[in-house]
Formats: structure tokens, sequence, C-alpha cells
């Protein structure tokens, strides 16, 4: 598998309206409809996994969760749901450089501390 991952809780996806029918009924036409609603690549392969996690509304659970391939189509990218790794990942290279840049100067704990230290002396 290639991209950037995601992840999708059972724990959320039940509250999806026709999800426990699709999921109880094993139609995986309509599984994989919901499941690309919400940002997993269905052409690329995906799991069903058990584990103890975080789910998208802060609790942490036990239960299976889909883990697969986030979708890089610009219909995803604009939606407002894509992730920012997935944004940055699949923009043009001249601004992906950029940006890669620019978190390398402005999140680098350590470049902030000895910054800090070399003002304060």
């Amino acid at each position: 598998m290639s991209g950037i991952g995601h992840v999708l809780s059972i724990s959320d996806l039940l509250l999806i309206d026709n999800f426990k029918a699709a999921f109880g009924s094993d139609d995986k036409a309509a599984l994989e409809k919901i499941l690309f609603e919400n940002g997993i690549d269905t052409e690329e392969p995906y799991t069903l996994e058990y584990s103890k996690h975080r789910n998208l509304r802060g609790n942490i659970v036990s239960c299976e969760r889909f883990v697969g391939i986030e979708r890089s189509d610009q219909t995803w990218l604009k939606s407002g749901a894509s992730s920012w790794e997935n944004i940055v990942a699949n923009c043009d290279l001249d601004l992906r450089v950029q940006l890669m840049n620019m978190g390398k100067n402005y999140s680098n704990t350590a470049h902030i501390v000895s910054e800090l230290e070399r003002h304060a002396n």
C-alpha cells in the first residue's frame, strides 16, 4: 500500500444511516460506498482490525476499525475532511516543498528551544 493511512472506527460508523444494515448483511457495495464517502480509497486494499483506539469523538473504545488508504481525489482533498498530510502529499511539488519547510521552521521544538536559549543569553 502506498499513500496516507486512514482508519474508520466502527463506533463512529454506527452513527451513519444505513451502516448497520450494510455491515450486518455483508452488503459489500453499500459498505464500500459508506467507506468511500468517509475517506477510504476502496480501490486500494483495506482491512478490518480489532483494537483499542480513540474514535473521532475522543472516546477510547475497543472495537473493530477499517484500516486503509485515504482517498486522494480532488473531491475528497477539497471536501474539508481530508487530512493535512494527504493535502500536502497531493499538492504540486513547489508548494509541497514550501509547506514542508514551513512545518520544519515552525514546529521544530529543538530549533525553538535553541533560539530561545540564544536570545536569553
